[in-house]
Parts: C-alpha cells; sequence; structure tokens
C-alpha cells in the first residue's frame, strides 16, 4: 500500500523575513538551497513573462548560487 505524503504531513521548515536597514533579509535552511534555485528557473512555457521578475529571479538565483559555493 502506497501512503502518500500530504503537506501537512510534511515538517516544517523554519524560513524567517526580516527587515534590516534599508534591506530585506530572508533567512533559508541551507538543505533548501537547491530546490529554491530550481524554483526560480525560468518557466518553459511560452507565455508573456515580466522581464523585471525575470531580473529578481536570475539575480537571486545567481546569489544562491555564490552561497551554495561557499558552504
Amino acid at each position: 500500500m502506497h501512503m502518500t505524503q500530504t503537506k501537512a504531513d510534511r515538517p516544517q521548515r523554519l524560513l524567517t523575513v526580516a527587515v534590516e536597514g534599508d534591506m530585506a533579509v530572508i533567512r533559508v535552511p541551507l538543505t533548501e538551497l537547491h530546490g529554491l534555485r530550481v524554483a526560480l528557473h525560468p518557466c518553459p512555457c511560452r507565455a508573456p513573462k515580466s522581464i523585471g521578475t525575470a531580473d529578481i529571479r536570475e539575480r537571486l538565483a545567481r546569489a544562491i548560487t555564490v552561497i551554495a559555493a561557499k558552504v
């Protein structure tokens, strides 16, 4: 018998957001860096996309890659 794990069954992972000066700081567990970087990849569909949000995704993905390389 195969049991499907539901969202409620998954352990809560700590993700925090804080304001430091004029910066928003998002803290993500190191174990989730790869998954976040994958989630930020551009959507392969042909629907119109915002250049601004694509730039944010790209910069965030690059920053995550740099962090992951340091740990």
